[in-house]
């Protein structure tokens, strides 16, 4: 397939990271042009209320393009999808993309990220009535702030020069710094983001109505990046609310989960020894 109809970047996770917000203001540049929704899901490991139209086990990559039928004479075209981290049909797929994409990887400290995740779920989506205790006991969620366990097999297929990585708590602290880094390695002017505003996109907040926030994000993909951050204010005023108090004992909770991971945070810093990791000790 031709490589102009395919995506050559990539954000690829990590979920609860501030892929949202990355999204957005990437897309923003004037020479980068975006899928019309964040997350197409196309190389999930299953299909989902995400994908049921587009996706890598029942379509092909002619399917995929039309995402991108509007950037061919674009030099960056875009999409992410956060939970591409832990994909195995995207490991086996997006490295061998005719376009040669490079993928960019936001991690933020896993016990934090993981809490993010279950507030989201508890008060956000409303998926779970659980507490963080049970949340955070299980194994499959624990795996999931084990960046270096995925992250070996990504580096494996992409090479270093195809792969960036960098941390939430670096792009909160200084996020003109982190897109002039992010611009560079994608082969983008950094100067557009002299005079930026870095708008937050995705802040976990109790939504109100949870069939009002469906009908957003079906008809987000409708409607043009630029519109949507117009928008955005507006329907936090309408569909947020704020979040439920954290419980006073979910802290030590979480510290302990952070001791669990010191021992896959060392083997991430050894992989990568350019990122700055000391905000997670």
């Amino acid at each position: 397939m031709d490589p102009n109809r395919l995506p050559n970047a990539i954000v690829a996770g990590a979920p609860k990271c501030g892929t949202s917000s990355l999204y957005f203001w990437l897309s923003a540049h004037p020479d980068v042009c975006a899928s019309p929704v964040k997350e197409t899901f196309f190389f999930a490991d299953e299909v989902n209320r995400f994908n049921r139209d587009a996706n890598i086990l029942e379509h092909d990559l002619a399917v995929y393009a039309r995402y991108f039928q509007k950037c061919s004479q674009a030099p960056v075209r875009l999409e992410a999808t956060a939970p591409y981290i832990y994909y195995d049909k995207a490991l086996a797929h997006i490295p061998a993309l005719s376009s040669q994409p490079k993928v960019l990887f936001v991690l933020r400290e896993p016990s934090a990220r993981l809490y993010s995740q279950y507030r989201f779920e508890r008060f956000r989506t409303k998926r779970i009535q659980e507490d963080w205790a049970t949340y955070s006991a299980r194994e499959d969620l624990r795996l999931h702030g084990d960046y270096h366990h995925y992250l070996h097999g990504w580096l494996q297929a992409l090479g270093p020069e195809r792969i960036h990585v960098s941390t939430f708590e670096a792009l909160v602290q200084n996020p003109r710094e982190g897109l002039q880094d992010m611009a560079r390695f994608l082969g983008l002017d950094p100067q557009f983001y002299d005079r930026y505003d870095f708008v937050q996109h995705n802040e976990t907040v109790a939504i109100k109505s949870k069939g009002l926030h469906r009908a957003g994000l079906a008809l987000q993909r409708y409607v043009p990046h630029r519109i949507q951050e117009a928008l955005l204010p507006l329907y936090l005023k309408l569909n947020a609310g704020k979040m439920p108090r954290k419980d006073a004992g979910d802290a030590a909770i979480t510290a302990a989960l952070k001791a669990h991971y010191q021992p896959s945070v060392a083997a991430l810093q050894s992989a990568f020894p350019d990122l700055d990791l000391r905000p997670w000790a």
